[in-house]
Formats: C-alpha cells, structure tokens, sequence
C-alpha cells in the first residue's frame, strides 16, 4: 500500500473520532480588575452551587460536550466585584446579609441563564462562537429581590486543525470577558438610576492603551458573534448563516 493511501486512512480515522465520543473542557478565568472607580459601599456576594460548579452539557452531531464554566467564572466574579465596590463580603445565602452589620447596603447573587455556542460544521464557518447570558439579582439587606439585571457576553475564535476544545475554550473566556466589561460599566449605573445604591463617580472607560479588554475577536477577519447562537438540534444540521453585524 503506497503511502498516500495510508495517510488518507489515517486522516479519516482521526474524523471519525473527532465527530464522536466526547468533548471535555474547563474554562479558565479571563476577566481582569476593570478600570472603573469605585463605589463606597459595602455589599454581600453570594454565589449559589448551581453558579460556582456551573458545567453545561449536550450532545450534537453525535458528540457529548461538557464544558465546565463553574471556577472560572466564579473567579472572575469575585474579582469584578471586588474591584466595582468598597468592600465585598462572601456569604453563603441570601439570608445572611442581615448579619454582617448595618453597613451591607445590598445583596448581589449571579446566575448563569444560557450558555450557547456554535462550531464551524454548525455555521459552515472555521470559527467557533459563543454566548453567556448571565443575571445579577440584586437583594436588600433583609433578603428582599430589590432587582435583577440580565446582560450577555460574546467570544469567536478560528478553528484549528480537528481540535474542538482549544478554539472552544478560547472563544468561551473570550464571552466571559466580555460579559465582565459590561457589568462593570453598565450595572453601576443600573444600580444607581433605581435608587440600588448611592451615587458615585461614573465608570473611566480605558483609552485604547489602557484597555483591560482584548478585541472581540482574535483576528481581524474573524465575524463578529451572532446576537443570538441558537442551540441547533441534536440530529438536524442548523442552516448557516451570514455573518451578522459587529457588536
């Protein structure tokens, strides 16, 4: 058997595994310290299992996904906060911000709504894509829902190669980062314009060389992310789509 032959067999081995079996990866923390001031207050943060060991799992073109968004999010939720308030005390429900002193002015819980994502053999695009469609509730002191603020993160990256979880991977911190730049410019004032929490100096959005946020996407041919990644079927091939407008 000539050599050519050989490899072809071994390519077509390597896609058959690759459009099969399962599909494991962890998300890594990508969210930064962001440059906004400050608001002097004090608040409990309370993040729920269902947050913290967040692991979305389906199963598409015959392939299981379980993609562990818990710790990576959790972390960087921890340090968007940190960084948006004066102080920030963890507790373990929402019951107990009426413990830790007269000076908690509101409760803060995340949440994970949707968790999205679109591959090349989904869009007819060597790009992967992914939305993150998160929700701050935000509670008084004694436990009441005072409010609740949903907002979505968005992250492509290319394709490489037969790996699924690199370009995966990089396009879910990418949505993460995303979503941690609009909640630390856009809930502040959220907050403050429904009486939430007081005043304060409005966020200091980051001059292109101060900037705390990679662009959108990592080349400057990759399409922007859909508004909305619709979870295509588990056995129907979804009908590509044309690249939609930049966010």
């Amino acid at each position: 058997m000539s050599a050519v032959p050989v490899r072809l067999l071994a390519v077509a081995a390597l896609l058959s595994l690759a459009a099969c079996g399962a599909v494991k990866l962890t998300a890594r923390t990508n969210i930064p310290a962001p440059l906004v001031s400050r608001i002097p207050v004090a608040v409990a943060l309370y993040m729920p299992k269902e947050f913290s060991g967040y692991v979305h799992k389906e199963k598409r073109w015959s392939t299981d996904w379980n993609i562990d968004l818990g710790k990576a999010q959790a972390e960087g939720m921890n340090r968007l906060f940190g960084a948006m308030f004066e102080r920030v005390v963890e507790v373990e429900s929402i019951n107990a911000g009426a413990q830790l002193g007269g000076d908690i002015r509101a409760i803060l819980e995340p949440s994970v709504e949707e968790y999205a994502f679109v591959t090349p053999r989904d869009a007819g695009s060597p790009f992967y894509a992914v939305s993150i469609k998160y929700r701050v509730n935000v509670y008084a002191p004694d436990g009441r829902l005072a409010d609740s603020w949903g907002f979505t993160g968005y992250g492509t990256w290319p394709s490489e190669g037969l790996s699924n979880s690199v370009p995966l991977t990089e396009a879910t911190a990418l949505a993460m980062r995303d979503a941690g730049a609009k909640l630390a410019v856009e809930f502040r004032d959220q907050a403050v314009v429904r009486g939430l929490l007081p005043d304060a100096p409005p966020a200091t959005p980051a001059t292109p060389a101060e900037s705390t946020l990679p662009p959108a996407t990592p080349a400057a041919e990759a399409p922007a992310a859909p508004a909305e990644i619709p979870a295509p079927s588990k056995e129907e091939s979804p009908v590509p789509a044309a690249p939609p407008p930049s966010i």
